[in-house]
């Protein structure tokens, strides 16, 4: 921790944590995971979960429940929220591990691409590759764990739990590429590309992408052409989300003092400089020190998060983080203190 006790964070971007935000029933909109957050133009928050009671619960800001929708939606994972000719609509990301209600038995098969209509109606189902004819019969083949859509109203999967590439197809289902490498020495090479998002703030949009199990996140251009790689030694960091002039991620794992074994229970979250990229936060980890310009190992310093999943930022700067396995709790609250 730095700054007052009970903030966690440092260089001036520490946070106060409000773990029980959410003031949800859950025999009404039960959780198993809280896996992804996004803002709606309504300004309520949606949840993804893989409760099959309901894939999606949508909260106010101050974690008043409004309502829940999707049953039957399961594995749900990912979550994109887009408008395409007024209408406002949610991407469902099936990632193919299927829970029951109870306990934490899931029973993982191939994933599937829901495109709904934000109030619950669904709109299309995305083919999965075995039935476009590119893919591998059996479970276990198309396993996705985030999407994106880019500025020409393409969707960008990520298929981080089964081949490692990026789809892009069109929102009618037809595919227009996949890219990614198999080959650990080629910098297009992905290890479990656990999110994907983009930054369109520059000349070139970029495509980022988690290359979780090596502790990196890699920038492509929208064709999958390498562009550079961010480093995170110790951490196991989730799909990255852009704000102002800052970069925010989750961190699921990290590494016993940074460079031991993997530990369970201990995530946190990481802030970066968007220009340079340089870790300036760890709410939940250790201090960011570079020596010679390399980050040195981040770890977990406080048990605040079991797993940092994946999070959202406000306009005003709070953190709404979801976590993984983390005894079916809402998402926390951050809010940065002034």
């Amino acid at each position: 921790m730095s700054g007052d006790e009970g903030t966690l964070g440092h260089n001036g971007l520490e946070f106060s944590v409000d773990l029980n935000r959410a003031k949800v029933d859950p025999n009404i909109a039960p959780v198993i995971n809280s896996h992804a957050i996004a803002e709606g133009r309504d300004g309520l928050l949606y949840l993804v979960t893989d409760h099959p009671k309901a894939a999606y619960i949508v909260l106010k800001k101050d974690g008043t429940f409004v309502r829940s929708f999707g049953e039957g939606l399961v594995g749900g994972h990912g979550l994109e929220i887009f408008e395409k000719n007024g209408e406002e609509y949610v991407i469902h990301v099936d990632c193919g591990w299927h829970f029951e209600a109870a306990g934490w038995n899931a029973h993982p098969s191939n994933g599937r691409i829901t495109i709904l209509k934000t109030e619950g109606t669904i709109a299309n189902r995305l083919p999965t590759p075995f039935e476009m004819g590119i893919g591998e019969a059996g479970d276990r083949q198309f396993m996705p764990c985030d999407v994106a859509v880019t500025p020409k109203g393409t969707v960008l999967i990520a298929d981080g739990y089964a081949s490692d590439l990026v789809y892009e197809m069109t929102m009618d289902g037809a595919l227009v590429k996949r890219w990614g490498a198999p080959k650990e020495d080629d910098p297009n090479h992905l290890q479990n590309a656990h999110g994907i998002s983009l930054d369109l703030s520059g000349d070139t949009p970029l495509v980022w992408v988690p290359s979780r199990a090596e502790n990196k996140i890699k920038a492509f251009t929208l064709e999958g052409d390498y562009v550079e790689t961010i480093n995170l030694p110790g951490a196991f960091a989730g799909q990255l989300f852009f704000r102002g002039d800052k970069i925010y991620t989750a961190v699921c794992w990290s590494k016993e003092n940074g460079v031991g074994k993997r530990l369970s229970e201990s995530g946190f979250l990481l802030i970066m400089d968007r220009e340079t990229k340089r870790v300036l936060s760890a709410p939940g980890g250790s201090e960011p020190v570079y020596v010679d310009g390399e980050l040195q190992p981040l770890y977990q310093t406080s048990q605040t998060f079991v797993h940092g999943h994946d999070l959202y930022v406000d306009s005003d700067g709070a953190i709404y983080i979801g976590e993984w396995n983390a005894n079916r709790r809402y998402p926390a609250k951050l809010s940065l203190s002034r």
